[in-house]
């Protein structure tokens, strides 16, 4: 069974063989339970970054929540989670059984004055959709967003649109662990350029720049 910081190595090697540019990482210690997270923030391959943007442009994050029993069980082996799942059948049988593990990205969607003005959520969400159609399992498996944002009374503006999706990984071995990575790195390298396509920020165009690959590797990477 594959340790959080062999899977976390596994995750960023991928990203970076896949020349997805990364822009930032953030990883966090709950320390109550001990447990972990880890988000990484890429940006779409081949992005212009000259002059700078009026807000921040379309980007993917990755998060892996790992629960302080993962770390308990990569020491002891796959034997204490069958045993935890075992438990749970037996205590709530009713219970789906979930993923060891779920990778989730949220892309994060920059919105023109125009859309962000008319605030019309189903037309942009068709639209995202649309360009997911052909991912797998997307009917099931895509969760659109929108953030409606009023002051006083000003006609509400949407100010945020995302998109999630989620990569159930069934085994914490390095077979498993690497065909979910692949999945997921494909699927990035696939519909960022897309979605930039057709959700671009605005940019004010001076001698400032912005470099995408500037960012810190995570020590347990």
């Amino acid at each position: 069974m594959l340790t959080y910081e062999q899977l976390i190595s596994l995750l960023i090697e991928s990203l970076e063989e896949q020349d997805l540019p990364i822009a930032h990482t953030q990883e966090l210690l709950d320390v109550h339970s001990l447990g972990r997270n880890l988000r990484i923030t890429c940006l779409p391959p081949n992005l212009d970054t000259n002059g700078v943007w009026m807000q921040p442009p379309l980007r993917a994050m990755i998060t892996v929540n790992w629960p302080a029993e993962l770390t308990v069980a990569s020491l002891h082996g796959q034997p204490i989670i069958d045993i935890i799942h075992k438990i749970v059948n037996e205590q709530m049988p009713s219970v789906q059984p979930l993923s060891t593990l779920l990778l989730e990205v949220t892309y994060f969607l920059p919105l023109s004055d125009e859309e962000r003005q008319a605030a019309d959520i189903e037309l942009l969400a068709a639209r995202v959709f649309d360009l997911f159609i052909d991912q797998p399992n997307v009917e099931d498996n895509l969760e659109i967003s929108g953030v409606l944002r009023a002051q006083g009374r000003q006609a509400s503006i949407l100010a945020h649109l995302t998109a999630t999706r989620l990569f159930p990984v069934e085994q914490l071995n390095v077979d498993s662990v690497t065909e979910t990575i692949d999945t997921l790195c494909n699927e990035l390298r696939e519909m960022l350029p897309q979605l930039a396509n057709v959700f671009q920020a605005a940019k004010i165009d001076n001698d400032r720049g912005f470099d995408p690959q500037f960012y810190l590797r995570p020590p347990t990477a």
